[in-house]
């Protein structure tokens, strides 16, 4: 009887010897992947919606007299020549133009947006002059900037991001009337001067802000930042002599109010396009 419970116990002290060697295997966190670091944050979400139906048919294209009088009359500085010079560059008187179907993205590309392209395709400008000159490296941007509207790119960057896309530029024309609709309106939203609260431009923060960040800055067709944040450049050009000018429309968070009109016009020098002020918006593909 003493040698049955003594094995018993010499048993029993085998097992508990025995579940200790199993506990590394069961309790030890299968191997895992590093955690991203500060340096890798995660890519930011750009506001994403499909593109915007701008239906086929005719709009106003252009300045009436009046219209261009409005404009000149908001005016915060004077100098000899400049009402010569902006009748100059407006398109005056205005006409009707008819423009087939075409889609066009609700909001501005974003930082998050262009890098994208960058890294799938290793873009390099045959000129680097000024190129994203706000970004950290050549694929990189500073942390806060991703759902902010792109910069310091020329025509032919913006051309090539949309084109990267299955889409294009919009031609003057069709920003006009994506932003203007087909009721001749002043500003994307309608004929009321923006209110700081409405629109991002000079007497707002000052800033570029978020693409999308002023709900108010909308077209009839559901286009947003037309009136403000950041100007686009288009795919027309006009001659100037022996000069070709690059059309950028809309106005930015250094404009004055009046630079947010739908028929506001302005003609940089290609280098010039590169600015803090001036990104883009795509048409067509995907």
């Amino acid at each position: 009887m003493i040698l049955a419970i003594a094995l018993l116990v010499l048993m029993a002290g085998c097992v508990s010897e025995a579940e200790p060697k199993a506990e590394p295997a069961e309790t030890q966190p299968a191997p895992r992947e590093p955690a991203p670091t500060a340096a890798a944050p995660a890519a930011p979400e750009t506001p994403e919606l499909p593109r915007v139906r701008v239906p086929a048919g005719k709009f106003t294209f252009g300045t009436t007299e009046e219209q261009f009088q409005y404009y000149v009359s908001h005016s915060l500085i004077n100098f000899p020549g400049m009402v010569g010079k902006l009748r100059k560059t407006f398109v005056i008187p205005p006409r009707q133009i008819k423009l087939q179907e075409f889609a066009i993205d609700p909001f501005e590309v974003s930082n998050e947006q262009y890098r994208q392209f960058v890294k799938a395709t290793g873009y390099k400008p045959a000129s680097t002059t000024n190129y994203l000159k706000h970004w950290t490296g050549p694929d990189s941007y500073p942390n806060w900037a991703g759902t902010f509207p792109v910069v310091w790119i020329s025509q032919e960057d913006a051309e090539a991001y949309c084109k990267w896309r299955g889409g294009r530029l919009p031609t003057e024309q069709e920003w006009e009337k994506a932003a203007r609709g087909t009721d001749d309106r002043a500003f994307p939203w309608g004929n009321t001067y923006p209110a700081a609260d409405t629109v991002n431009l000079a007497f707002g923060t000052g800033r570029a802000e978020p693409v999308g960040n002023r709900p108010d800055d909308k077209s009839p067709f559901g286009v947003y930042d037309m009136g403000g944040n950041v100007s686009e450049v288009t795919a027309s050009t006009v001659k100037d002599g022996a000069q070709t000018l690059v059309v950028v429309r809309g106005g930015s968070f250094i404009s004055g109010g009046r630079d947010a009109a739908v028929y506001r016009r302005t003609l940089f020098d290609p280098p010039s396009v590169r600015s803090e002020t001036v990104g883009c918006r795509c048409v067509g593909g995907n």
